[in-house]
């Protein structure tokens, strides 16, 4: 591990955070059932010694430390990522273990950060000690297992992908943060897509032998890797899945990759494609050239037919457009599609520009007529403004005719108005007529730690 996989790695405690937060750090007492983690740990043991080529020693870049709590001393977040990293690059694999008891003594945000590494450390060194100790870690260790495994699976995929099979259900209820649907299924995905960087017909037909969910996460996950390396390659490898909804995943993932490195040999691929299959994969493949050049994607946009498949891809346009230029993707989006697909679309983009120009970014907003579209715009606006003036952030919206929408926006400004000036802002939410009384009390409540209430996020 070095410098360079500190920006991913910080994305993955970052992103990891919720889900690892959930379970307290206590250890109870390990279940009976670890027969299979204690039986298998030599020979693994074994095999990761005799066929690893990465030295025990660390390659240090960074300053050296004597302990996880010295490396969080040091200032600066890279430099206390990079010390952790070369601290336990020189442990032998006896030391985690201790090493992992050390955490419960950490706060919160450091335990996350120094859990993450320290267990994708043991999961490269000794994967199976290191599942048996999640074991004993009562819920934290369902959300740690996750992190064994990806780095077990970077390693060595076989033997993660014996693991998994031998044991499913220790990924039931846990697994990779972030993922798609059931998280062990996400973990199959995981396995899958680390085993494919070597070996992508090994890993299809290890895929070909799980079920359902853990199926299509696995086929999904191979031809994600297979279709970035040589979309027409993946595509030729299709026949071998004989899961109607796997296939279909797989297909999709193809034709966004190939639809990123070359629109019109996606274009042509997928005329070839059943006929009711066709619009899904060319809202993929154009979601894949909007990656690469959104303003050639938004020209293409009425290739795809009226409807969801469309609007998620007007959606992915909006969004990768209004980073390079707000004010025409917003143009774009106003004269396009149907008025939900432009709501789905507008807030993307608003919040973008807001960065950029917020001056010019309100000036659309307001020229906007009333109505769903206008709403996303402005909730879009004051929510990412909220370093901007508050006055005028509350003016903005208190004209949001959706009533959630309009709650949602005025509690997030009232509530850092409350960190300026605490008498003023609850005055203001006291005597506004633009909540309903359940609202002011919900935002109340949020301000005052009790909870954020149910806000008006979308979950798509």
């Amino acid at each position: 591990m070095n410098a360079t996989i500190l920006g991913p790695i910080a994305a993955l405690v970052i992103g990891g955070a919720a889900g690892f937060m959930a379970g307290k750090m206590a250890a109870p007492e390990p279940e009976s059932d670890n027969s299979a983690a204690t039986d298998a740990r030599p020979a693994t043991r074994a095999s990761a010694s005799s066929s690893s080529s990465v030295p025990n020693g660390p390659a240090s870049r960074g300053t050296r430390v004597k302990s996880s709590a010295e490396a969080m001393a040091l200032p600066g977040q890279n430099n206390r990522l990079q010390a952790l990293m070369d601290f336990y690059a020189g442990l032998d694999p006896s030391q985690f273990e201790e090493e992992a008891k050390k955490l419960e003594d950490l706060p919160w945000s450091e335990r996350i950060m120094v859990g993450y590494l320290l267990f994708a450390r043991w999961g490269e060194e000794d994967p199976t000690a290191a599942m048996a100790y999640t074991k004993t870690m009562g819920m934290a260790g369902m959300f740690v297992k996750g992190t064994v495994m990806q780095s077990w699976a970077a390693k060595y995929p076989q033997d993660a992908a014996k693991y998994f099979t031998d044991n499913p259900n220790e990924f039931r209820m846990g697994g990779m943060m972030g993922g798609r649907g059931g998280r062990g299924a996400s973990t199959a995905g995981v396995i899958a897509t680390e085993w494919a960087r070597e070996d992508s017909a090994g890993a299809m037909v290890w895929a070909q032998t799980l079920e359902g969910r853990d199926q299509r996460d696995a086929v999904r996950g191979i031809f994600e890797q297979a279709a970035k390396e040589d979309p027409g390659k993946a595509a030729g490898m299709l026949s071998s899945i004989t899961d109607d909804e796997a296939r279909k995943d797989a297909q999709n993932t193809i034709a966004r990759e190939w639809g990123n490195k070359d629109w019109d040999a996606a274009r042509a691929w997928i005329a070839g494609l059943p006929a009711d299959e066709q619009a899904d994969a060319t809202a993929r493949a154009l979601r894949g050239l909007a990656d690469q050049d959104p303003k050639a994607a938004a020209a293409q946009i009425s290739v795809v037919p009226e409807g969801e498949e469309r609007t998620e891809a007007m959606e992915s346009i909006a969004r990768q457009w209004g980073r390079e230029d707000p004010s025409a993707a917003a143009a774009w989006v106003m004269s396009n599609g149907t008025e939900e697909a432009q709501k789905e679309s507008i807030g993307r983009v608003v919040s973008s520009w807001v960065g950029q120009d917020a001056g010019a970014a309100l000036k659309f907003v307001n020229e906007q007529p009333e109505g769903d579209v206008r709403d996303r715009a402005a909730s879009s606006y004051v929510i990412s403004n909220q370093g901007g003036d508050i006055q005028a952030n509350l003016k903005l919206a208190e004209t949001i005719g959706d009533e959630r929408s309009r709650s949602r926006a005025i509690g997030m400004t009232a509530v850092g108005w409350m960190r300026q000036d605490k008498e003023a802002a609850t005055q203001y939410l006291e005597t506004t007529e633009s909540l309903s009384q359940e609202s002011k009390e919900r935002i109340q409540r949020w301000a005052s730690g009790g909870g954020h209430g149910r806000g008006g996020r979308r979950g798509r």
